[in-house]
């Protein structure tokens, strides 16, 4: 009968499924009652904002320095009179963030400054970070009163209670990180004469009160000003289109009016033609969704001003403004001109919510001292770049000499012996982590910019290096510990057959002596019976009584009387229904019930029929059935190199797909959470001391392998817990880096002390099984006849009948005296001076210094009491496990 496959079809009809379902299209039908906005509402309400900006004027904005009436009737949303937003802080938000210098001033109305008294970068795209501060509202300025109808909207299912709001800052100070991105100037590519350009903001905010917030803004960069306002735009707030009416002038209210009616109208425009089906073109999400979710927790709104202040420049350095321009050019278009230290950019940012009413500026002079804050900065993006290309080919020359280490270790450990010291779960520790650096650079190449084909090609080495190399090694090293792993599970299995049998044994010999007993009183009630009756005279009736004779010959075998089992009485309904249903119930006799098992040839077999279970219950197995019973349940415990390999993969993507959760977490989640997975990481050596331990084996790897893996391993954990400018701008934790150093080198130290002091040394005798020591200490007695055996070349039956090693030599050079013995070493046919502890040399005779361990090393003494070079029998080892002599067979190392 063949074997049934049709589960696998299950796998292939969810792949087909996946693969021809047609993708997703956006629906402007509404669902559940009509609850749905459509792209066609989004659309109009953008164009009617649209309309209000380019119809309106800087002279009716009530944002001027100059008049502050208690509200302003703007038709826009979120300026609305009943929303109760904080609009009365924003003359206060712009007197923090403007300048007072005569060059700022002039360039916000227009006029030419040249030259720029202050060096500023043009083009400010790149990474900026540093701390925030909160900042009090004025006393004159009133706290938002907001409409909490409004964030809990009706859904499908009824209405939302209201959660916590994202973006929502508690605490008094955190952590800011701001990715800055300025588009080509608007002159060159929008036809708008000025020095103003799109800017796009992503503004990830840690609060030390919370968790961090990630905000998406979009707004106007002012190159001559150098300063740029961006502003999140959502359905309750119509940031973008209200942002010309936040500027600190009529000039720049032009300007920006003029790029966003640009900027906006072909942002509709593609909506109109379907080449965006997003509700949300200005999200202030980063993942914008095309649709929708009701069911989002509300965000507060932010209003930001970014004003750049002079670079920070390396010490005793100050660069001109035509020397500032010349690095932007270079690093635009390089020309392979030596380059001195780009200056980092330096802005200064003042935020306000509106809605959820709180202000943070950035903290740095004059609240803060710049020797403990100095504000945003951060690289140019070209400079990020770079360094990330830098740390790239550094990590991928690192992935490099790993695949040259772990090559020469399995040019060594060529053979079933050197492999069988070596511990699978330390090589597949490494391998795991080669993989997940693999997927790890595979998904930062998604979100850093120009770093996508670089991170790839590192990813595509880590692939290498885990798939051809690592793996190889796995497979080599399984086929060697299966054997080995399956003789362990078999001796445990024959282990509990063994207990089985003695359970069953004892259980036989109850239930006889219960039979046994049931006999004697049967025949004993029966006996008792007999002599009360008066039967007919016979033959064996004496004076009309039975003989107890006769009464043991007539009697039948006794049965044992089954109590009959009532059976209720069928119904009507019963009666009328066909069979099985008014079918008798099975009457339950006490027999032993007969299992089948399945077979992946003969369909099924009942496990009597397979001959793996005894014919009547309790009886004892066969040796033939003992022995196919272990041999199944042993291969049911050993996995096979399929499984493990299934494992793997299940596990590596596991970690990553919970990493990149991770990222969401709260920021002392998040530190925790990565430094458990360093340290698992790292703790890859754990395995390979406890095969050491287990094995007696003094040394499993080349030192080579073990100080360059642990030392390559490390580096990267150095380059992120140590260096501040790493491309994913991870804050340096010198503590973290220390403990994770430790206990790297801890366990190589621990490998190191495994080989010179003894696997065992730091563990109690009870807790390991003996295992044979090569290693051991010579003690001689008044005639050396413990000492090892020697080796004569012209008399070969000499070792094997015991002769005597050679006595100290007594010459002038004093080069064997006492407390030593020359042997031969049958392998290079050298002489081998070993340390022995003389008969009279006291209880220890030294043995506690380490000239004494060290010395130990320097030989190996076989079960058969034959002594060698320790380099000559371990090399002789890596191909037979004989004696070099006698050719017994020698335990493993």
């Amino acid at each position: 009968m063949a074997t049934d496959r049709r589960g696998a079809l299950i796998p292939l009809l969810i792949i087909t499924w996946i693969i021809l379902s047609p993708s997703p299209q956006y629906d402007n039908r509404a669902v559940i009652g009509n609850t749905r906005p459509k792209i066609e509402d989004a659309i109009a309400e953008e164009q009617r904002s649209l309309e209000v900006l380019n119809n309106s004027t800087y002279e009716a904005s009530r944002f001027k320095a100059d008049i502050n009436p208690p509200w302003l009737g703007l038709n826009l949303t979120g300026f609305e009179e009943d929303r109760g937003y904080a609009w009365d802080a924003w003359p206060h938000i712009r007197g923090l963030a403007s300048q007072s210098t005569e060059w700022w001033q002039r360039a916000i109305r227009g006029d030419a400054v040249a030259p720029r008294p202050v060096p500023l970068y043009e083009n400010v795209t790149g990474y900026v970070q540093g701390r925030w501060a909160r900042q009090a509202l004025p006393e004159i300025i009133r706290s938002p009163s907001l409409n909490l109808t409004a964030y809990a909207p009706e859904n499908p299912f009824g209405p939302v209670q209201p959660r916590d709001f994202q973006g929502n800052v508690t605490g008094d100070a955190g952590d800011v990180q701001i990715k800055l991105t300025q588009s080509a100037l608007a002159g060159q590519t929008l036809g708008v004469v000025g020095n103003i350009t799109e800017m796009k903001v992503k503004i990830t905010l840690w609060d030390d009160a919370s968790e961090h917030d990630q905000i998406q803004l979009r707004g106007v960069y002012f190159t001559e000003a150098a300063f740029g306002l961006v502003s999140t735009t959502s359905d309750k707030f119509a940031g973008i289109f209200a942002l010309p009416h936040l500027m600190p002038n009529d000039y720049t209210f032009k300007l920006s009016r003029t790029i966003l009616n640009q900027s906006i109208s072909k942002t509709i425009a593609r909506q109109i033609s379907r080449d965006t089906t997003s509700l949300h073109p200005w999200s202030t999400s980063i993942s914008d969704n095309n649709l929708q979710d009701p069911f989002v927790s509300p965000q507060c709104e932010l209003i930001v001003w970014l004003q750049q202040e002079e670079p920070v420049f390396p010490p005793a350095q100050k660069y001109s403004t035509g020397f500032l321009a010349f690095l932007e050019r270079e690093l635009k278009f390089p020309t392979g001109a030596f380059l001195p230290p780009v200056p980092e950019m330096r802005f200064r940012m003042t935020a306000l919510s509106p809605d959820c009413g709180y202000i943070i500026t950035s903290a740095g002079p004059p609240t803060h001292s710049p020797a403990v804050a100095n504000h945003l900065t951060g690289p140019k993006m070209p400079v990020q770049s770079n360094r990330g290309l830098h740390a790239v080919l550094l990590y991928t020359g690192i992935l490099g000499l790993q695949v040259l280490l772990l090559l020469r270790q399995m040019r060594e450990a060529s053979t079933p012996s050197t492999r069988s010291r070596i511990s699978f779960y330390t090589i597949a520790g490494m391998a795991l982590g080669d993989g997940f650096v693999t997927l790890s650079f595979c998904t930062l190449g998604t979100v850093l910019d120009g770093l996508s084909l670089n991170l790839m090609a590192a990813g595509f080495v880590g692939f290498s290096s885990m798939l051809f190399f690592g793996m190889r090694f796995l497979i080599d090293i399984w086929a060697v510990h299966a054997p080995e792993l399956r003789r362990r599970e078999m001796v445990e299995v024959q282990a509990e057959l063994r207990r089985r049998e003695e359970i069953m044994a004892e259980l036989r010999a109850a239930r006889e002596r219960r039979a046994a007993d049931a006999t004697a009183a049967a025949a004993a009630a029966a006996a008792t019976a007999s002599t009360m009756a008066t039967p007919p005279t016979q033959e064996g009736v004496s004076d009309g009584f039975i003989t107890t004779e006769a009464v043991v010959e007539a009697q039948p075998p006794v049965q044992p009387i089954l109590p009959a089992i009532a059976q209720p009485a069928p119904t009507e309904a019963e009666l009328t229904l066909p069979l099985p249903v008014t079918a008798a119930h099975p009457v339950d006799t006490g027999a032993t019930p007969t299992f089948y098992m399945p077979s992946d040839q003969a369909g099924l077999l009942p496990a009597q029929q397979a001959g793996l279970m005894p014919i009547a219950p309790l009886t004892p197995l066969t040796e033939d059935q003992t022995a196919r019973l272990t041999e199944m349940l042993t291969d049911a415990r050993v996995p096979s190199f399929a499984s493990m390999y299934i494992r793997f993969f299940v596990l590596l993507i596991a970690l990553v797909f919970l990493s990149l959760n991770a990222a969401g977490w709260p920021s002392i989640a998040q530190k925790i959470y990565y430094t458990a997975i360093a340290f698992a990481y790292l703790g890859f050596w754990i395995p390979q001391i406890h095969r050491n331990a287990r094995r007696n084996c003094r040394r499993a790897f080349e030192w080579e392998f073990v100080l360059g893996q642990a030392a390559l391993r490390l580096t990267p954990f150095v380059y992120f817990y140590a260096y501040p400018k790493n491309i994913i701008f991870a804050s340096p934790d010198y503590i973290a880096l220390s403990m994770l150093v430790i206990w790297q080198w801890l366990q190589v130290l621990t490998l190191l002390s495994q080989a010179f002091l003894g696997p065992r040394w730091f563990l109690p005798v009870s807790w390991m099984e003996p295992a044979y020591d090569y290693h051991p200490i010579l003690r001689a007695d008044a005639e050396d006849s413990t000492l090892p055996l020697g080796f004569t070349p012209t008399s070969p039956l000499a070792a094997r009948r015991g002769s005597l090693p050679a006595k100290p030599k007594t010459d002038d050079n004093n080069s064997v005296g006492r407390g030593k013995r020359l042997f031969d070493c049958a392998i290079c046919m050298q002489d081998l001076e070993v340390p022995v502890v003389e008969a009279d040399g006291g209880e220890d005779g030294g043995l506690g210094t380490a000239g004494w361990v060290l010395a130990r090393m320097t030989y190996m003494v076989t079960p058969c009491r034959h002594v060698f070079h320790t380099a000559c029998l371990e090399g002789w080892m890596k191909y037979r496990l004989q004696c070099p002599v006698c050719r017994e067979g020698l335990p493993t190392l």
